[in-house]
């Protein structure tokens, strides 16, 4: 059975979106960006996983059928399956994409990707430190996630659970972007501008379950904190403009709850903390794409005005 190309429904537009939109950076995960596949766990039937790495030009085709962009476990592969990409240089990574909607879930029920892992590094390719982990949603394209912006030579993925096929797992081309931000401490961007945007804390999509990889982040946000103990701290929680009001005012909400009581959870005095839902009242950016949703979904931390 030949199962690592498929046709993948609905890619294409996303793809397209992301480059015809001005302003949008370049997709670092083509061919003309230099990246290649520098290794990988399995595939189904000896695949060439460079079809991970469509050029640049098809994308920018008006109507292109993207029908070989899916990559697919070997039969029966255990556990973790990885892709690692290898850049020509040191890239900085901001933005990611993932695309799990696949024409095999109608026939293989569970195939696809459910739970990865993001790795990166910058000195070697055995040297790798996890930056992030998401739980996909099933069956979705276009599941962008801003992370801390980071430098790196190699990015590679690892899949650690789907959503319940026995046989293979399956997960389509991925996109990564850097939208030219850059780490900047928490505490001098809030003695300077009174908030600060922070990427590096995670929650699952459409979840306000915390990722263990926000531990630094929120260890930035506890150090202010102590170091500052006449200020009030405001935590708010911000979403893309998907989905209804209501929906987005709850799971912004809920995202700023769960980093309270996080920060509670590891000292914080909670009297000097409030938790706000912005929903998708103020994005930061074009809610068109979807890097600009991955960069409008973050947490703010703000000075309360005492």
């Amino acid at each position: 059975m030949r199962r690592a190309m498929r046709r993948l429904a609905g890619l294409a537009a996303v793809m397209l979106a992301l480059v015809a939109r001005a302003g949008t950076p370049p997709n670092l995960l083509v061919q003309e960006s230099g990246a290649r596949v520098a290794g990988f766990s399995s595939a189904a039937g000896g695949a060439d996983l460079d079809v991970l790495l469509p050029p640049r030009a098809l994308l920018e085709q008006a109507g292109v059928d993207l029908n070989d962009f899916v990559w697919c476990s070997a039969d029966q592969a255990p556990f973790p399956h990885w892709v690692l990409f290898e850049f020509r240089r040191r890239q900085w990574l901001t933005t990611l994409v993932f695309n799990n909607a696949l024409n095999d879930e109608m026939a293989y029920p569970g195939i696809a990707a459910r739970h990865v892992e993001v790795w990166v590094g910058s000195e070697r390719p055995d040297r790798l430190t996890r930056v992030a982990s998401f739980e996909l949603e099933r069956n979705r394209n276009d599941q962008a996630v801003q992370i801390a912006p980071v430098e790196a030579r190699w990015l590679k993925f690892v899949i650690t659970g789907n959503w319940g096929n026995d046989t293979w797992t399956e997960l389509a081309a991925f996109a990564a972007y850097d939208d030219g931000s850059r780490p900047a401490g928490l505490a001098a961007a809030l003695r300077r501008d009174g908030k600060v945007d922070v990427y590096g804390i995670y929650f699952d999509f459409a979840s306000a379950t915390l990722r263990h990889e926000s531990g630094p982040a929120l260890q930035e946000i506890l150090a202010f904190h102590a170091a500052e103990p006449q200020r009030r701290l405001i935590i708010e929680g911000h979403t893309d403009a998907r989905g209804s009001v209501a929906a987005n005012s709850a799971l912004s909400a809920a995202r700023a709850r769960a980093v309270l009581a996080e920060l509670v959870r590891h000292g914080a005095d909670e009297r000097r903390l409030e938790a706000v839902g912005r929903g998708a009242s103020q994005p930061v950016a074009d809610n068109a794409s979807s890097a600009g949703r991955a960069r409008n979904r973050r947490v703010t931390v703000r000075l309360a005005a005492d």
